[in-house]
């Protein structure tokens, strides 16, 4: 079968500043143990921070990837780290978890905290902007407030505060979250696999697990792999939107959304002039926009892939003009071009689930997965391994209408992004 343009863009390498290391020859699988008492599958945040967790409190961690560290969602996204979900807001987030929800951010803040100041992540501690293309209204500003009341530093941005801040005058105000910020994530990913091997946790890259046989009671789990089995005591499942194989259980609990990213140079004197206070921001779109800069003084965006058969070129040319209509400035062509994948959930709430005794899994990061990943990873761990309380209620039952699910999150973007069209740019298919 032809593979579509889109899965090319998805099996193309992120443009971080680990892009090279991509093209390294894979290394040969570790040795696996016979037994461990924790075992992660899946090397992105929420399985960094789980294995690294559980070896800083003693145990022994296996870590098995099919791919490289960080070659799913951790490495391809945008960086930006975020400390509250995406598109639930405080309301929903206390009637979710009830008295639980000043925890649960807290939490969020603080794995925010720890990506930002992680060595070798090139972060940028300075904050993130969501930005709206009409003036602050007192809804928006009952927003700020509430989030402020959860412990969240929000504050509102007008018209002055976003040109001063952004370097456009294309967006009306904003909100303006201080403890947030902006990484490298495959850098980080690469980090926390170092900090995991040197507390002795067993990396096994390009080894994935083909099937997971769980014991009986309290019984060790038996994983197979194509470098043998181990036994574990406990499983995490950290595949997230790309579960597969023996992983493809948790892929039924949220629904795959594709995403283009693009990184351009710019002239100098125009990067200067762009988000000049090197604050990324996202816009409060369905067809969200997004920008920021990158350590290697470029500027990145991206736009959600609704035409599977689209070239890269031409996703290239509709990212070039976005930025022409934010900033006024229009990029030269770039070949730093690629695709990732985001779990989406008709709530935007996060979905824990166990596949089976000792075993757990996640998905559904709604596009604003690294804190929350990395909180989920050390949440996970503890419970895993020491019984500590649960901070996210679990479901019990797969996701259902998948595909419809799908279908309304495009058509909704779509519509948006027509209407926006209307008055900015053409659609480039």
């Amino acid at each position: 079968m032809p593979v579509s343009a889109l899965e090319q863009l998805l099996r193309a390498p992120a443009g971080w500043a680990l892009r090279a290391d991509a093209a390294v020859p894979a290394p040969v699988p570790p040795k696996l143990p016979p037994r461990c008492e924790l075992a992660v599958v899946g090397a992105g945040l929420t399985g960094l921070a789980a294995a690294l967790t559980a070896a800083q409190a003693g145990c022994s961690v296996v870590l098995l990837e099919s791919h490289r560290v960080g070659s799913g969602a951790t490495g391809r996204n945008s960086g930006f780290v975020i400390p509250i979900t995406a598109r639930i807001g405080p309301g929903q987030l206390r009637q979710w978890l009830g008295a639980q929800a000043p925890a649960f951010t807290a939490a969020l803040g603080t794995a925010a905290a720890a990506l930002l100041a992680e060595p070798g992540a090139n972060a940028a501690r300075k904050g993130w902007m969501q930005l709206f293309l009409e003036p602050p209204s007192s809804e928006q500003q009952a927003l700020a407030q509430a989030w402020a009341d959860l412990g969240v530093r929000a504050r509102l941005l007008q018209a002055c505060d976003v040109q001063a801040l952004a370097g456009t005058s294309h967006y009306q105000g904003g909100m303006l979250l201080e403890d947030g910020g902006q990484i490298d994530p495959l850098a980080l990913a690469r980090a926390l696999a170092d900090r995991c091997r040197a507390l002795g946790v067993v990396v096994a890259e390009h080894c994935p697990v083909t099937e997971v046989r769980p014991g009986e009671g309290d019984a060790w789990q038996t994983l197979h792999t194509p470098a043998g089995t181990v036994q574990a005591r406990r499983v995490l499942m950290a595949g997230n939107a790309y579960s597969h194989e023996a992983l493809r259980p948790a892929a039924r609990h949220s629904v795959p959304l594709e995403l283009v990213l693009g990184q351009f140079d710019l002239a100098p004197a125009a990067l200067r002039e762009i988000l000049p206070a090197d604050i990324p921001f996202s816009d409060n779109c369905r067809d969200m926009w997004f920008f920021r800069k990158t350590p290697q003084g470029k500027l990145m965006t991206g736009w959600f892939a609704l035409n599977r058969h689209a070239s890269a070129s031409s996703h290239a040319e509709h990212l070039r003009q976005r930025i022409q209509t934010v900033f006024g400035v229009k990029p030269a062509p770039s070949e730093d071009i690629w695709g990732g994948r985001v779990g989406l959930t008709p709530d935007g709430l996060p979905r824990l689930f166990a596949q089976g005794a000792g075993v757990w899994a996640w998905s559904g990061c709604n596009g604003r997965g690294l804190a929350l990943s990395y909180m989920v990873g050390q949440t996970l761990a503890r419970q895993l391994i020491c019984g500590a309380p649960e901070l996210l209620p679990p479901v019990h039952k797969p996701l259902h209408g998948r595909v419809f699910v799908q279908w309304l999150a495009q058509a909704a973007i779509a519509g948006d992004r027509w209407r926006r069209a209307r008055v900015s740019i053409p659609i480039v298919d």
